[in-house]
């Protein structure tokens, strides 16, 4: 059951001239729950789970959406070989997006890919060696991979 307050996955900004997030649609190559970053498949296929390093920079964030078109919710996974939505979010973008368990997180914290749990964030190295995608928009320590309200870097 997704955590309280987690009901969606884009949350704002809710005005201006950016209200509604860029939306890519392709095949789920494997299942993916809302809220995980993909990436796009080989030979345009469709999305697949990130598994990149830290360490690749330049590649787009891609996060599953839920499945608003037959009313299923932020736990329903997208199966593979379903027609996939994927938010693609600009700088601002607020977001709930999966986070790798064990991350005490307080706003601000930097996020990057996790290349050991595809799909999820993981705190960001600072220095300049990772790409950092997302930071922390909630106090929190992770107690299994799950949603974090991030603001994309």
């Amino acid at each position: 059951m997704s955590t309280k307050g987690k009901r969606l996955i884009y949350i704002g900004p809710a005005d201006g001239p950016f209200e509604k997030p860029l939306h890519e649609e392709g095949i789920c190559t494997e299942a993916a729950l809302p809220g995980a970053v993909l990436d796009y498949a080989g030979s345009s296929a469709g999305f697949e789970l990130m598994d990149d390093a830290a360490t690749v920079f330049g590649k787009p964030l891609l996060v599953a959406d839920k499945d608003q078109m037959r009313s299923k919710s932020v736990d329903t996974a997208w199966t593979a070989d379903e027609n996939m939505v994927a938010i693609r979010p600009r700088s601002g973008d607020m977001l709930n997006v999966l986070v790798i368990t064990g991350q005490a997180l307080v706003r601000g914290t930097a996020l990057t890919r996790s290349a050991a749990t595809p799909g999820a964030l993981v705190i960001a190295a600072t220095d300049g060696t990772e790409e950092v995608l997302c930071l922390a928009d909630e106090i929190v320590t992770t107690t299994t991979t799950q949603l974090v309200s991030v603001k994309v870097a």
